[in-house]
């Protein structure tokens, strides 16, 4: 099971730097066909789509790499309570990736049933933007119970030195 979670993480992570590659494509070919006087009616959606994609699959790298938000004022106040305060943070963030599973599916399963698409020129259908909320909430979930089966072993700067 972790192996699993371990590579959809992994995928994830490799989707996301892939997107950030791919991007610098059609973002140049936008700024060489609008110096043409012909600018496209594609890049600037599709581009905003992949943006919003990078943001929510990075989450996994973001958990994985500790680089995910934390709020440290009571671990600071009461370090050798450290653990306890970890695991807090560490099913309160399970909750919120379940809520944003849940949340995404069902707002995929609106835009699917009532055949919503973009209001522009591509009329994209607005499911498959959406698909990247609960994909982002999935490896949040996974890498999150992966650092917890695993312990957290992510060093945190912030506190050392101090």
């Amino acid at each position: 099971m972790l192996s699993i979670a371990r590579k959809i993480g992994s995928a994830m992570t490799i989707v996301s730097v892939g997107l950030i590659i791919v991007l610098c494509l059609p973002i140049t070919y936008e700024a060489v066909a609008r110096s043409f006087n012909r600018p496209t009616i594609w890049v600037f959606e599709t581009t905003l789509y992949a943006f919003i994609f990078l943001g929510f699959l990075g989450n996994a790298l973001a958990v994985k790499s500790g680089a995910h938000f934390r709020v440290t004022l009571l671990i600071g106040l009461f370090p050798s309570k450290r653990h306890i305060f970890d695991r807090i943070a560490q099913v309160t963030t399970l909750l919120f990736a379940l809520l944003i599973i849940a949340s995404g599916v069902y707002f995929m399963w609106y835009s699917i049933s009532n055949d919503i698409v973009s209001a522009t020129l591509l009329e994209v259908p607005l499911w498959i933007p959406q698909l990247s909320i609960p994909l982002g909430g999935l490896g949040l979930l996974l890498q999150t119970l992966v650092q917890m089966v695993e312990g957290d072993t992510t060093p945190h700067p912030e506190l050392v030195g101090d």
